[in-house]
């Protein structure tokens, strides 16, 4: 009699472990769906555009065009770039 006690508490123990795991991942599942679609709706709403990237013309260094400095028609990576350029220029 123990025994069939003990295996109906583990077969309902079992069962319970199931359920929930069941519920957690269906939950998860419609948390990650939700996030999916809140980014694809603020993708479209906002779609990015493409960045151009520029050489510095002091150091030939690489960098997005939006965290540069235009000078006279020159890019430039950092104002302490431009100023040594407009140094040089000067000598």
């Amino acid at each position: 009699m123990a025994r069939l006690l003990f295996i109906s508490g583990l077969i309902f123990f079992g069962w319970l472990a199931y359920r929930f795991l069941k519920n957690t991942w269906a939950q998860r599942l419609r948390e990650v769906e939700q996030a999916e679609q809140n980014a694809q709706q603020a993708h479209q709403a906002n779609p990015s555009r493409v960045q151009q990237i520029k050489a510095c013309t002091y150091c030939k260094t690489h960098i997005p065009e939006d965290e540069g400095i235009y000078r006279d028609g020159k890019f430039f990576c950092s104002y302490q770039h431009l100023d040594r350029y407009l140094e040089h220029q000067d000598n």
